[in-house]
């Protein structure tokens, strides 16, 4: 299984790189001075704490209030068809839906885009060629974008950030990110 080559940052530099160089606190003179790379390092930082407070909250912190319960119970009942699967594990399955709103949230985390929708889709076959793990995703988002942002930019940061949380969060390998900037907002 091939996986997708990510689009570099408008300066060239590849997301992961600078992630994993400031992960090691190497980053060097560009990408410390690079407005690009400090956006990519930004949300770098961002998802790490992100991640970090999730796993760190206790079930008992996580009570919603009565008033999203309530949206949530209504939106249950009104929508009652099984939602299809995504495989995770070998006996572990995930809602399509959280998936798709943990992706919204990540890329919602970032300056410059707003989620508006995402779609989630598992390859068929064979897990990860391995025979192990969960088989891949193709994850397709729609965004809106703020105006004057630099989009080949914040797009190369979001793809990089949707495969870091597909993984990472979801535990699912993403192998392709399609990006549709649908809309604009000053």
């Amino acid at each position: 299984m091939a996986v997708e080559q990510l689009e570099p940052l408008a300066c060239g530099r590849d997301a992961a790189d600078v992630w994993e160089h400031a992960d090691a606190g190497a980053l060097d003179d560009h990408e410390r001075t690079c407005p690009h790379c400090r956006s990519a390092w930004a949300d770098h930082d961002r998802l790490g704490v992100l991640v970090t407070r999730m796993a760190e909250e206790s079930r008992e912190s996580l009570r919603p209030p009565p008033s999203v319960l309530a949206q949530v119970m209504g939106a249950v009942v009104a929508d009652l068809r099984p939602h299809e699967l995504l495989e995770i594990g070998p006996d572990a399955w995930l809602s399509r839906p959280a998936a798709e709103a943990a992706l919204r949230h990540a890329v919602d985390t970032m300056g410059g885009l707003r989620a508006l929708r995402c779609r989630v889709e598992q390859e068929t076959g064979e897990p990860d060629g391995t025979g192990v793990g969960p088989r891949p995703v193709w994850v397709r988002v729609t965004v809106a974008a703020r105006f004057g942002v630099d989009l080949a930019s914040v797009t190369a940061r979001v793809r990089q950030m949707i495969v870091t949380v597909g993984e990472r969060a979801i535990g699912v390998p993403v192998t392709g990110v399609d990006i549709h900037v649908e809309d604009l907002w000053e």
